[in-house]
């Protein structure tokens, strides 16, 4: 089976190759089974890789001459050091080799002028450039390893290893690998290998693994790419902080900041964790339990009961929110048009979502001038509904007491016409026509 996927994908990229086989004695060499052992290096170049797509031969970075040896029987002619030949790099030249036109900010400009030119200088700075350049170890990851080596595709083709929804699945490779991961340390501990794992199940790798959300975040919003590193406590907080901006500064405000930076714990991290980052709810905040605000604070201190009281302002608010809704729903349903209701609604739904990034102030009193202003508006709205309700019902009763009056009156009618009809002699006063 694997000989005969091997034959198709061969015979797939002559076919679609033919006039750069024939000019490229790499390629024809390489395709050929006669002359190497695995095919698979020139089939995957020739099926789409990046760089064949823009233009680029064998001979761009290995160099030597493409255009003779082959048809001499002798693929020597084409590998003349005096020709710019050199032999593929081992795993230690492999980032230096890349670099050397990625490194080139006038040779990109010709192919893409948008591509950064400093990956080289972010690897050195990388923990694994670090072991690779100083302790040699070609355990590490190198180019190669993340986006391949004959058959590299642009970061956004689904099939790349560095495409966003890939990029955790890449990272697994290695760090998922007890066995291939023994040894290493950081700041004196094995590093774990059940990364993955966890942010498989988090907020975070649900979005991007099931979900296809490119804006949620990989391994590399976090770590880096080029320049990967483990985060130390303030870099990880400064990473969530690039998107919840917010929270970020809120906290920065707030009396933990300064206590959390006498104990040395982390910021964000510390309540939300790390690689499984759980959905938030409110369930987070208050005394109840499963509350994270009692893993630090003892019953009825400061604390305590700051969290307790912001937890009861929320909690108002969605309660006024949600009662406010049925109301304008019952409404809705009897034919009262809702628009200025939803719309009057839908303001004290930001404040819900609002107060919520602002519980990173750990002040009651801000989170309470929000909250009040929501109720107040939701309470509008309910009596707006309400009025609209009691008008109907008014309608409704007036409409009634109209059908009875009617109806009465028709009773009447009918019967006065009963009596009418009972005193008069219609055959006497027919024959006297």
């Amino acid at each position: 089976m694997k000989k005969i996927k091997l034959i198709i994908l061969t015979f797939v990229a002559i076919q679609f190759s033919s006039i750069e086989a024939k000019e490229s004695s790499c390629i024809n060499c390489h395709l050929s089974s006669e002359w190497v052992s695995d095919t698979t290096i020139a089939s995957v170049f020739m099926a789409g890789d990046i760089h064949r797509n823009m233009g680029l031969g064998c001979e761009d970075c290995h160099g030597g001459d493409p255009k003779i040896g082959f048809v001499e029987g002798d693929p020597v002619l084409a590998m003349d050091p005096a020709k710019g030949y050199k032999d593929p790099p081992g795993r230690l030249g492999v980032p230096e080799f890349c670099g050397g036109c990625h490194s080139d900010v006038e040779y990109m400009k010709r192919y893409n002028p948008r591509l950064s030119t400093d990956q080289l200088k972010l690897y050195k700075t990388s923990i694994h450039g670090k072991s690779l350049y100083n302790r040699k170890d070609t355990k590490v990851a190198i180019c190669t390893d993340c986006h391949g080596g004959h058959g590299i595709l642009p970061s956004s083709d689904s099939r790349s290893g560095v495409f966003h929804a890939n990029i955790p699945g890449t990272c697994k490779k290695c760090h998922s690998d007890t066995g291939y991961m023994r040894g290493y340390k950081y700041e004196g501990k094995q590093i774990p290998t059940d990364q993955y794992d966890e942010y498989r199940e988090s907020i975070h790798g649900i979005l991007v693994l099931e979900k296809g959300d490119n804006s949620a975040p990989a391994c590399n919003a976090c770590h880096g790419n080029h320049g990967a590193t483990p985060p130390n406590l303030a870099s990880v907080s400064a990473a969530c902080g690039e998107c919840h901006a917010n929270n970020r500064d809120f906290f920065n405000g707030s009396p933990h900041k300064e206590a959390w930076e006498a104990m040395d714990l982390p910021e964000c991290e510390q309540c939300h964790g790390n690689h499984n980052i759980k959905a938030v709810t409110d369930d987070l905040l208050g005394v109840s339990e499963g509350a994270i605000c009692l893993d630090c604070h003892a019953e009825n201190s400061a604390g305590y009961l700051t969290a307790q009281k912001m937890s009861m302002s929320i909690d108002s608010l969605k309660y006024s929110i949600a009662d406010a809704d049925s109301i304008v729903q019952e409404a809705e349903r009897k034919g009262v048009e809702g628009g200025q209701a939803r719309f009057d609604l839908g303001a004290a739904k930001d404040d819900l979502t609002r107060v919520r990034s602002v519980v990173h102030t750990f002040d009651h009193q801000q989170v309470s001038e929000i909250t009040t202003a929501g109720i107040k508006t939701s309470g509008g709205v309910k009596l707006g509904a309400e009025a609209a309700l009691k008008d109907i019902k008014i309608r409704q009763i007036g409409l009634a007491v109209s059908l009875l009056v009617i109806i009465f009156v028709a009773i009447m009618i009918r019967l006065k016409i009963k009596q009418v009809d009972s005193k008069t002699d219609f055959e006497a006063w027919s024959q006297s026509k």
